[in-house]
Formats: structure tokens, C-alpha cells, sequence
């Protein structure tokens, strides 16, 4: 034993025993210590958001605004009366001092929540909307923009307490204020307009029944139809539903989807067997296609769609719309469309023509020999403030007694039709209505139009709307073959594919 003492002091105890200890230790070491292998988790969605500039930001556009002294000449082909500064803005009943029925309010957290411009809404930024102007507006968007402003500015000043607008067919009128304000990017989260979104969304929320229906103040008629039979609350409803889905589709805000969801339902479960829409939504009248009321549908249903509505069937609600609205056109009429079936003697025309090709532009069809056949027949209307009643043939230019209504839809259709399309167009409507503001930044109609008696809202925010065109919708310009564009009406599997590119 004591010469196995004697050997490991001899030789293992030194400079040996110590290497061998230590590699003993290292070996322990590894053995025991773990080393985590980095790995990619691939359940994580990587979301790219374009965030509104904080309000602090001065954007270009609103350097330009305030530089702004110089107001391009109107074109010699507009008629524009002259706005004098004393004229009396048009006359609103008082802010209701009633509040909406109670609704959880929006957090703080949601508020702020950064907003996604995204899709076809990708020019609404601060960043993107100066570079649409630039590209589109034909060097017309300093003034365009000022314009906008005011009448931004002349809404948020005459919503009612309750957080509607009116004074009548308020689901309605909410609705189109807050597509004003959502066009121009502004949110529940903007500096200037953010309280006014905000509580233009609690009011429609407040007007929405168990069964999704937006209604306006008063109840539902009570009718054996499935929703309601009357033409106010069918469009109410259809544009109530546009506003909130925009609304979703830009902040997310969680509240507002099952919102739009139960909205775009009724829609989709009102929609006839033939494809189209009538007043009612109801299966059990008579099967009515409306093409008026289909242009608005389209866009309520293409923008849900844009924010990712979960509402089972809803492209192939959109798709059997759109072939709806294509049994209204009249090949003898030159490819113009009808208004709707329940008037076998009206003639096809313009405005419903403008409406029909919008509604065809945002579901895939630009370039579509429909669309291509239909614009050339809208290239005979012109920005005319001025008419003479007695001329029937040339009536407004062919924009009969609703020239803002027909304006948006043909404002729309060139703009997504070509550049060729757009910039006659654009020299023509832009300083035409810029020079008719009111100075408070509101609108009257133009003489003799019927559309006065919708209120000063509506003419307000249709030629906002109108002047937001450049950076509302992304264009959907594209090369047109005019000998292989498909026929929608020849083939079952005619939807294009959309490229959408600044150009």
C-alpha cells in the first residue's frame, strides 16, 4: 500500500495530477452545462405598419398650405360662379344637446394604436399622401389640400353633441363625415380630428340593433319585409356600414369588427337571387336590381373585405353583385347602364354609368371591354357648375339634377381608369370646386340641383371626397389591350388579377 502512496505522489501528485485534474473539471463541465441552440419560431407574424407621423410633425403638404398665396386659373371650360365672402354659410339646426345612448368608449390603448395603411389605403399617410399629390394632382394640390382642410375643419365644427351629423338621415351623414375624415388618414389617435372620429364611431355603434342593423334616430318601419322596406334604410345602412368597415380596416380598433361583421351580414343575407340589391334587402318583394344602391353595397363590401371581414360567402357575395349590376347595362344604349329594374322606362344614363364602372374598377375589372366601353361614353361628361333646365339634351353635361353625386363616381372612375382618363378631368373639377367653397369651408349645391335638401353635410362632404381622390384609393392604372380584354358578360372566370403601382 505505501508503495502505491509513494507512485501517486511521485508522478501523479505534479505537474501530471494537475493536467489531469483540470481536464476532469472540463469534462464535468461540458456534460453538465447546456447550450440553447437559437431557434426561429415560426408562429410569429411580422406585421409592417406605416405610422401616422406624431401631430408635432410638420408634413411638406402643410408647409406648402401655409406658403400657398396663388390659386391656379380655372380652365375656360368651367362655368364657376363667384363666392363672395359675405355669402351666409348654409344654415344648421343647433346641435342636439341629447347624448347617444351609452356605448363602452374606446381605450386609450386603442386610440393610439398605430394606424396600418395598407392595400389600396396606402397613400392615406402623411408621407404617402404628399407623394400622391405630387403624382397626381397635376400640380393642383396645394390648393386642393387647403380645401380639404376646411371643410375637415368645417365638419368637426357642426357635429351635433351626440357625436352624429344631420340634421337628417343621421347614420347616413355620420357615415359620410367620418369617410371624409378616414380619407385623409385621420383617426380615433389624430391631434386635430381625433375627438370627432371618435365619437362619429360611437354614434354609429349606439345605432346598431341586435341584428346588425344601423338605424337612424327613430325605430325600424315596422314591416313584413326581413329588415325594413324603405329606400332611407337601406342606403343608411349600406353607408353606415362603409364608414365603420374603413374604420376597422385603418386602426383595428377590436369593437368595430363584430360591428362590421354584423353589418356586412345583413347585406350579404339581403342580397337577391339575381345579384343585385333593392330597397328592403328582402327576399319575399319583388327581386329589383338597384344599380345605385349596388355602387354603394360594392364599396362597403370591398372595404370589409379590405380589413379582413370573417363573414363567410363575402367574395362570392361581391362577385355576384358585380354580375347583378352587369344585367343593367344596355348594348343598344352604347354601353351605358340602367338605374334599376322596378323602371322599365328609364332610360340608361350617365350617372348610373359612373356608379356601375366604379363598382367594376374595385372588384378587379379595370380593363374589362364593360368598363373600357363605358368610359368612353363618360368621357361626354364635364365639370359644369352652371345648366340651363330648359336644355334637356345637355343637361349639366349629362349630370341631370344630381351633378355631386354624379361627380364622385365619374371623379372616381377616371381616376382609376388611365392617366389619359384623369388629366382633363382633373384640370376641370379641382379648381371648379375649390372656387365654389364656401368661405367656412362648407359647399352649396350647384344651382337647380335637387341635392339641397339633403343638407348641407351631404354637398360638404361629397366634394371633399371628391378633392380627396389623389391619395384616398392607391390608382389601379393599366396597360389596356383594347383587342384582348376579357368580357365579363362571355366568361364565368373573367376577374383580373389588380396590379397596383403610382404610375
Amino acid at each position: 500500500m505505501q508503495r502505491y502512496i509513494r507512485f501517486i505522489k511521485d508522478h501523479i501528485w505534479g505537474p501530471t495530477g494537475s493536467i489531469i485534474l483540470h481536464v476532469m473539471i472540463v469534462a464535468v463541465l461540458v456534460r453538465y452545462v447546456v447550450f440553447d441552440e437559437r431557434v426561429q419560431d415560426d408562429q410569429v407574424d411580422v406585421i409592417v405598419m406605416d405610422v401616422v407621423p406624431p401631430p408635432a410633425e410638420l408634413d411638406p403638404i402643410d408647409t406648402e398650405l401655409e406658403e400657398l398665396e396663388d390659386i391656379p386659373e380655372v380652365v375656360e371650360a368651367i362655368d364657376i360662379p363667384v363666392v363672395s365672402p359675405d355669402t351666409d354659410p348654409p344654415v344648421v339646426d343647433a346641435p342636439d344637446a341629447t347624448a347617444a345612448p351609452a356605448v363602452g368608449d374606446f381605450s386609450i390603448s386603442e386610440s393610439a394604436s398605430p394606424v396600418v395603411f395598407r392595400d389600396l389605403y396606402a397613400s392615406r399617410g402623411g408621407g404617402g399622401r404628399d407623394e400622391a399629390l405630387r403624382r397626381h394632382s397635376g400640380g393642383l394640390g396645394g390648393m386642393t389640400e387647403a380645401a380639404v382642410m376646411r371643410a375637415l375643419r368645417w365638419l368637426k365644427d357642426h357635429q351635433y353633441a351626440d357625436g352624429s351629423w344631420g340634421p337628417e338621415y343621421r347614420s347616413a351623414m355620420t357615415g359620410l363625415a367620418l369617410l371624409t375624415f378616414l380619407a385623409h388618414g385621420e383617426t380615433t389617435g389624430s391631434e386635430e380630428f381625433g375627438d370627432a372620429v371618435r365619437r362619429g364611431l360611437r354614434y354609429l355603434l349606439s345605432r346598431q340593433n341586435e341584428r346588425g342593423w344601423f338605424r337612424s334616430a327613430g325605430p325600424i318601419h315596422n314591416r313584413p319585409a326581413l329588415y325594413g322596406t324603405s329606400q332611407r334604410d337601406v342606403y343608411e345602412h349600406v353607408i353606415a356600414t362603409y364608414a365603420i368597415s374603413e374604420a376597422y380596416g385603418l386602426t383595428r380598433i377590436p369593437m368595430l369588427r363584430r360591428s362590421m361583421e354584423d353589418a356586412v351580414q345583413v347585406i350579404i343575407d339581403g342580397q337577391l337571387d339575381n345579384g343585385g340589391w333593392a330597397y328592403g334587402f328582402a327576399q319575399d318583394g319583388p327581386m329589383h336590381i338597384d344599380v345605385s344602391l349596388g355602387g354603394w353595397v360594392i364599396q362597403a363590401l370591398k372595404a370589409a373585405e379590405m380589413a379582413d371581414a370573417g363573414n363567410r360567402g363575402l367574395r362570392m357575395t361581391i362577385e355576384n353583385g358585380i354580375r347583378g349590376i352587369l344585367t343593367m347595362t344596355d348594348p343598344v344604349g352604347g354601353g351605358l347602364f340602367g338605374y334599376s329594374t322596378r323602371i322599365p322606362g328609364h332610360d340608361p344614363d350617365h350617372i348610373m354609368t359612373g356608379v356601375a364602372v366604379l363598382a367594376l374598377q374595385l372588384t378587379g375589372y379595370v380593363s374589362a371591354e364593360e368598363t373600357r366601353v363605358a368610359m368612353r361614353r363618360l368621357r361626354a361628361m364635364n365639370f359644369n357648375w352652371h345648366h340651363d333646365p330648359e336644355d334637356r339634351n345637355n343637361h349639366r353635361q349629362l349630370a341631370g339634377d344630381w351633378p355631386f353625386y354624379a361627380w364622385y363616381y365619374i371623379t372616381q372612375a377616371r381616376f382609376q381608369f388611365s392617366p389619359e382618363s384623369w388629366r382633363p378631368w382633373n384640370r376641370q373639377f379641382a379648381p371648379g370646386l375649390c372656387h365654389t367653397q364656401n368661405p367656412d369651408g362648407s359647399w352649396c349645391p350647384p344651382p337647380g340641383s335637387v341635392e339641397g335638401s339633403y343638407g348641407p353635410v351631404y354637398n360638404t362632404t361629397f366634394p371633399a371626397l371628391m378633392l380627396q381622390v389623389y391619395y384616398r384609393l392607391l390608382p389601379t392604372f393599366q396597360a389596356i389591350d383594347m383587342d384582348d380584354a376579357p368580357k365579363l358578360t362571355d366568361r364565368d372566370t373573367g376577374r383580373e388579377q389588380i396590379t397596383i403601382r403610382f404610375e
